[in-house]
Formats: C-alpha cells, structure tokens, sequence
C-alpha cells in the first residue's frame, strides 16, 4: 500500500523494534532475528494496525550497522507484502547520510515516505534545521515526514520553521513527540501548526503515546508509537482511533486510560524499561537489559506482572 499524500497517514503505526539474537555477550555484533520480527509483525497486524515504522528511533536505528539498517528494511516490507503501508525510518543528525539513507531505501522502493528525526548532538539553529529538510526533499524527491523529538534531541523545530517546511510538496507531515497539556507551550504550538497548515497537503502524527487523544482532538490523524509494538496496547489504541472517528469522546477517554499501564512502563521518566525486555531481546549497548541495570530484579518483577495480567501475548518471548 503506498502512501503519497497526508490523506493517508491515519491511524495507528507501532515503531518497529528490531529484536536481536543472543548470539553476542557483549552485545556489539548480534544478528537481527527475523523470525522474531515476523512474530511481532503477525500479531499486530492481527490487532488491527494501520501501518508500520521500521528503522524509527525506536528500531534501535541509532545502533544497528547500515547494512543491518537496509537489509531490516527490505526485510519489513517484502515480509508485510502491502497488508498495510509502511513509512521508513531514515534518520541521522548528518544531512548527507540521510540523504545516503534516503537513496538507498528508494531503490528498495519508492512507495514508502521517509520518518527524518531533527539533528542530534549538533542542535542546529532554525535556518540549519529548514536547510537540513529542504535538502532532503531537492536531493531525494522523497515524501518526508518531519520529527521532532526535543527531550532526545535537545533540538526543538519551532512551528515557523515547520509551517515553512509544510509548504514544501514533499513534506507531507510531522510526528510531534512532545508532551503537553492545555496552556502549556507545547500545546499551543501544535494548535498553531495544525492551523496554520490547513489547506496543506500536510498532517500531524502524535509521538507520545500517552497524549494520543489530545492530538487527536487538535486535529491530528495519527499515532506512531513504540508502546504500540505490545499487541495488548496496540489494540486498545486501535480501538481508540476508531472511536474517534464515531464521536464516541468518552470511549476514547476510557481507552486512553487503559494505556495508562503500558505507556508508564516504557516511558516512566524515571524508570524507563527498553522495549527489548518485553521482547527477550538484548539491546545493542549502550543501552542494556534492565536486569543490568540498578532497577534490576524490582524492574524484572514489574514487567512480568504487566505482562502475566495484560500482555500474555508476549509469554511466547519469554524463551
């Protein structure tokens, strides 16, 4: 399925965790495991899901080799075969390897649009963060999805460089990973995009899982999420989008509560757990296990019992 225009980025896409063998100690070299990944694409498919982001952040793109990057990529999307759309990961803080990135996806296709997170560790200004994307658009001629992910990157895209950009043909969206609440900075500046961009062939996807329906209810379409790889909060955040679709704004209040114990477990700030661990998956470092960590067994304890009570699909990982 081909996504060439924001109409079509609706619903719910999980950012694909990459799961990796047990077959390096020290967790430098560990070859990716397909038929795990198989696994998890079946059964969120099964769920109910819109689309898929491999390669994202949340794909341990960061850490993967490239030619791990490209071989996972071509992997996804011969393996979804057109179940559902798919959007690729091809991020990097260097505008030339993203645009290396970007070439070498399209000649696996050219039907998928391109997630580019902002620069990281340089934290350009404004006008490097306009030249960065505007590039990518005139070397490429790929649809691109902007992201802005400041808690990670330390590098904020304000909404005048973003309704800039959206006035680009081939930027065709943005997954806004910040979080806010009424009154609050950040809400403000996403109601100002959403409005200011109307009439655009340009839309926003919400990149915290825990404000879905706020963004929802700005005037969003979507959801990438990397809580949505658990099939259980998937699922609730499925029923979620379709709920608001039939007006149903106390069902969907409801559902966004029951995310509430999926959401917490990932994204905790003060305890966050790798989505690895979830998946019997070892991470590449830097990150590490959470048994590895000083959370520890209490930490081990917690996601067992999240997912003995609300995610017994993930006790197939548990070998």
């Amino acid at each position: 399925m081909q996504i060439t225009s924001s109409s079509q980025l609706r619903g719910v896409f999980p950012a694909l965790f990459t799961p990796l063998k047990n077959d390096d100690p020290n967790c430098l070299y560990n070859s990716i495991d397909y038929e795990k990944a198989k696994t998890m694409i079946d059964d969120l498919i099964a769920v109910g899901v819109h689309g898929f982001v491999p390669m994202g952040t949340t794909g341990q793109s960061a850490t993967v080799s490239h030619v791990q990057h490209m071989d996972f990529m071509k992997f996804v999307l011969d393996y979804v075969d057109d179940r559902v759309p798919i959007i690729a990961g091809a991020g990097s803080n260097s505008t030339r390897e993203t645009i290396e990135i970007i070439t070498e996806t399209l000649k696996i296709t050219d039907n998928v649009p391109m997630l580019c997170v902002t620069g990281y560790y340089n934290t350009p200004p404004q006008e490097g963060i306009y030249a960065h994307f505007k590039a990518l658009s005139s070397e490429t001629g790929a649809k691109l999805i902007l992201y802005n992910v400041p808690g990670r990157t330390a590098s904020y895209i304000h909404p005048n460089t973003i309704i800039r950009l959206a006035e680009d043909k081939n930027i065709i969206g943005l997954k806004q990973s910040v979080e806010f609440k009424i009154g609050e900075k950040y809400y403000d500046d996403t109601k100002s995009i959403i409005e200011q961009t109307k009439g655009l062939d340009f839309t926003l996807l919400s990149g915290e899982d825990g404000s879905f329906i706020d963004m929802l209810e700005l005037g969003g379409t979507g959801l990438i999420s990397a809580t949505g790889n658990i099939p259980e909060a998937a699922k609730i955040f499925v029923n979620l989008y379709n709920s608001f679709q039939k007006g149903e704004k106390d069902a969907c209040d409801k559902l966004q509560d029951e995310a509430r114990d999926y959401v917490e477990a990932i994204f905790c700030r003060k305890n966050p757990i790798p989505l690895g661990t979830f998946f019997n998956s070892p991470l590449y470092l830097p990150l590490v296990s959470v048994k590895d960590t000083e959370r520890g067994e209490e930490a081990e304890q917690r996601i067992l019992k999240l997912i003995k009570e609300k995610a017994q699909s993930l006790l197939k990982y548990a070998d």
